[in-house]
């Protein structure tokens, strides 16, 4: 049959120690989680990053003076004046 004590033949790295960067408690690497931060915190003190981290605000819209865009069907521009007929 099974034995009755537990075996320790095999190395299990989640249930070292550690401190939750939050608190500051000693819990257990398997009963933490990972936060959005790096921060490896107790599942009371996790939360979801904020949606306010993603807002994204509107550029002005870029103007260039005298620019011309091309088109196919414009009628082509007269040569520049020149006064003196050079």
């Amino acid at each position: 049959m099974g034995h009755a004590y537990r075996s320790f033949t095999y190395f299990d790295g989640n249930t070292c120690n550690t401190i939750c960067d939050v608190t500051g408690f000693k819990v257990k690497l398997n009963e933490t989680k990972k936060r959005w931060d790096g921060y490896f915190t107790i599942p009371q003190a996790w939360h979801p990053r904020q949606p306010q981290d993603f807002q994204i605000t509107p550029q002005p819209q870029r103007t260039y003076p005298n620019s011309r865009f091309e088109n196919e069907n414009a009628v082509p521009l007269p040569p520049p004046f020149e006064p003196f007929g050079v």
